[in-house]
């Protein structure tokens, strides 16, 4: 036997005791120096005398492996329970359009934007797909995601999409729920009210730090900034609109900290402690803007980590964004996920929505092919790396956006240094916490 190559080990947490981390299992155990030592030796040497029932129960924990089939196995039943996503749940992301009215310095469209727009034809055709997807796979329940672009700039597809395919749902004994990702301009109180209306739902609003780093980054398309609008929409939309999450994120740049303290000191003067779902800030990517799965680069991981330590302390997050994710893969894997651009392409990954090449159908035709961008599972490149189960590759479609291949994305550096610093903080929590509070 030998242990995982799924298992993390953390010395001296305490003195003379060491954690041991599964992430698979996502789960943790500490150990004193001479049972630490047995691990390394039991590769060799089986367990004798009462080393046998220690040995016993963490095999049985998945912390030690007979040999590399096992732990392949344990690997291949992950990813296959990971790719159920979402229990119950059919995950539609919608684009509208891919037009935006901003041009944001850190997008890779803003030299470049698109004017295409879904037509009334190709809606129909959209929601007949999705509702026929439904069907097939029996789930419960509908969340649609409506991004773009700036899903805002069509407010009319948005409340007639949502109607529709609300009364589907209720005619199908399912629900139906929508999330909203927007840059904040022209949100307002009364349209999200109107979306409410149809379903339970979430918007997500972005804000770069505090007015002034934001308006050197999010600006329209004639150079003027967005920050104020921006901010008096987000906290009306939060006070007004009870029913709805309003989550809040950011894309920071290198040396801009202090930039992000004044902003949650701001959202706090506003009366926004305790009511938004989550804060969460990661650093400034030229990928797009779907999605929120690519890595950050050295040095970092830290200034996420002091952002979330500080909304937390001003109680700004329902919902503490957590430092490692091991609830699953991203929707590029899951079977139940999907991605409509506003022709109608059908595709897995957001990121490339609009990328010919990468599509897998479309909702006229109503059939798909496999996806190219995992169809050989590029994350068996990995190797022995642990963090396969959490990572399965990273952002592959980000990584054919800059490089223009299916290559992972290696994030090692940023999960060595998140899941320290988090199955730390939980362990001394759990066990030892007075020792948490004063690492706190």
């Amino acid at each position: 036997m030998r242990p995982s190559r799924f298992v993390l080990t953390y010395n001296d947490v305490c003195p003379g005791e060491h954690v041991v981390y599964d992430v698979i299992g996502n789960k943790y155990v500490g150990l004193d120096d001479p049972t630490l030592a047995s691990l390394t030796r039991w590769e060799n040497s089986p367990p004798v005398g009462v080393e046998e029932s220690t040995a016993r129960t963490l095999t049985e924990m998945g912390f030690l492996v007979r040999d590399e089939a096992e732990d392949e196995g344990r690997l291949e039943a992950h990813l296959e329970a990971a790719a159920q996503g979402m229990p119950g749940t059919l995950y539609v992301t919608l684009l509208p359009t891919l037009a935006c009215n901003l041009a944001c310095t850190y997008c890779f469209q803003r030299e470049h934007p698109t004017k295409t727009l879904m037509s009334d034809e190709t809606e129909g055709q959209a929601v007949g797909w999705v509702l026929s997807r439904y069907d097939e796979a029996r789930t419960s329940r509908l969340l649609v995601h409506y991004a773009g672009g700036e899903p805002l700039t069509r407010k009319d597809f948005l409340l007639r999409n949502a109607a529709t395919l609300s009364g589907a749902m209720r005619a199908r004994g399912g629900e139906f729920e929508w999330e909203l990702t927007t840059n904040g301009v022209g949100l307002h109180p009364a349209f999200v009210n109107a979306l409410c209306s149809f379903g339970r739902g979430s918007v997500k609003v972005t804000l770069d730090g505090d007015q002034e780093t934001h308006d050197a980054a999010r600006v329209r398309r004639d150079g003027g900034g967005t920050f104020q609008e921006v901010f008096d929409n987000l906290v009306a939309v939060t006070h007004e609109c009870r029913d709805v999450k309003v989550k809040l994120g950011g894309n920071f740049l290198p040396g801009q900290d202090a930039s992000y303290v004044r902003l949650l000191d701001r959202l706090v003067e506003a009366g926004l402690k305790g009511l938004l779902e989550m804060v969460r800030f990661k650093p400034a990517l030229e990928v797009g803007n779907h999605c929120d799965g690519c890595g950050p680069d050295t040095g970092e991981i830290d200034t996420m980590v002091a952002l979330e330590r500080m909304v937390a302390e001003r109680g700004l997050g329902k919902v503490r964004p957590q430092l490692i994710d091991v609830g699953g893969i991203c929707e590029l894997h899951w079977r139940n996920s999907w991605v409509i651009d506003p022709t109608g392409q059908i595709y897995k990954c957001a990121a490339v929505a609009g990328r010919q090449e990468l599509a897998l159908g479309d909702v006229k035709a109503g059939q798909v092919r496999a996806d190219p961008l995992t169809l050989d599972k590029p994350w068996k490149k990995c190797g022995n790396c642990p963090f396969v189960p959490v990572c399965a590759g990273g952002c592959i479609g980000g990584s054919y956006l800059g490089a223009g291949d299916r290559k992972t994305e290696c994030r090692l550096e940023e999960f060595e240094k998140s899941f320290r610093e988090a199955v730390i903080a939980r362990y001394l929590a759990e066990f030892h916490p007075d020792e948490a509070r004063v690492a706190a």
